[in-house]
């Protein structure tokens, strides 16, 4: 024996393979093998639980990468309590999602969702849709024309003042031109 035969081995492994994906799409197209559609989504509908009689949403904080939602809950009597994500609200009740105009609770005994809206103003004023720092959202609302989205930035003004007594010191080299 002279040895492993690797070109003959990658060839077998390329025909096998294309054998596996030919006979695939064969079934495939025949009805033998059954695909799901990626077009049509499909959702587990679950039962959602009334929320308690009293307990108010009054406010959101949204929360980002660094730090989870806050939802401001309250019963009805009783002051209001910031709870974050993922926290208990009693002993049967956890926020599971804080999101911009609900949130949305876990009944622990059941494991089923409650869905809370925030609760209107005292007067009747819808909420205030969430901040935002875009500054094309931002125009928006001005009825400014957005900024376009290939802007350059404007360059930076390094002249100012020196950087101190402590970053004072030899000047580097600049660039050494090759000489032969």
């Amino acid at each position: 024996m002279n040895g492993f035969d690797f070109k003959r081995l990658q060839k077998i492994l390329l025909s096998l393979g294309v054998l596996v994906v030919s006979v695939l799409w064969i079934g495939e197209e025949m009805g033998l093998l059954l695909v799901v559609n990626p077009s049509t989504p499909q959702f587990i509908e679950r039962p959602q639980a009334d929320p308690p009689l009293g307990l108010v949403l009054q406010g959101v904080i949204i929360g980002n990468d660094s730090a989870p939602g806050v939802a401001i809950l309250a019963e009805t009597g009783k002051r209001p309590v910031l709870v974050p994500e993922g926290a208990s609200f009693s002993e049967d009740i956890l926020v599971d999602r804080v999101l911009a105009d609900r949130v949305i609770l876990l009944q622990r005994s059941t494991s089923t969702p409650i869905v809370l809206p925030l609760a209107p103003m005292a007067g009747g004023e819808t909420p205030t849709p969430p901040m935002t720092t875009s500054r094309n959202a931002l125009s928006a609302q001005r009825d400014e024309p957005p900024l376009p989205l290939n802007r350059i930035p404007a360059p930076a003004d390094a002249s100012g003042p020196s950087p101190g007594p402590g970053l004072s010191g030899p000047a580097l080299p600049g660039p050494v031109a090759a000489t032969r």
